[in-house]
């Protein structure tokens, strides 16, 4: 609500500067305390574009602008691979070539974030807080 804090007298231009300050420090120190407690070691090989890519389909189809949707997109980017190979090993019953596979994974994932996009774009979050109102009103929907 940028004119109701010009209103009360709070330089925009500087409290928005200090805001993507500070959340830059903290996305800096996250990205160091990942590569140090998860890979062990700092390599510019660990942040390729495709590190790049995966984070920005989390944070869409997760939900734009909330914290839930980015729990929620990183835990749907980490284990959908997992449940789509538990799927298509059901499925086909046989031996799957990994190539196929990771493409497979690919195109599903372009398909989610086409229609997160289009249907819904604020994501899985938003999903999530409408099952929720829908639970809560559940048994009387009047």
């Amino acid at each position: 609500m940028d004119v109701a804090a010009e209103v009360i007298g709070i330089p925009i231009l500087r409290t928005k500067l200090v805001a993507f300050g500070i959340s830059s420090f903290y996305c800096g120190v996250a990205g160091a305390l990942w590569a140090f407690a998860y890979l062990g070691t700092v390599e510019p090989q660990a942040f390729d574009l495709q590190r790049s890519f995966q984070i920005l389909f989390m944070v869409i189809i997760g939900g734009l602008g909330t914290v839930m949707g980015a729990f929620l997109g990183a835990a749907f980017i980490l284990l959908f691979p997992l449940f789509l190979n538990w799927f298509l090993h059901l499925v086909v019953r046989g031996d799957l070539r990994p190539g196929l596979l990771s493409q497979l994974e690919l195109v599903c994932f372009g398909a989610l974030i086409i229609v997160f996009l289009v249907v819904e774009p604020h994501g899985l979050a938003r999903l999530w807080q409408i099952t929720k109102e829908k639970l809560r009103l559940w048994p009387f929907p009047h």
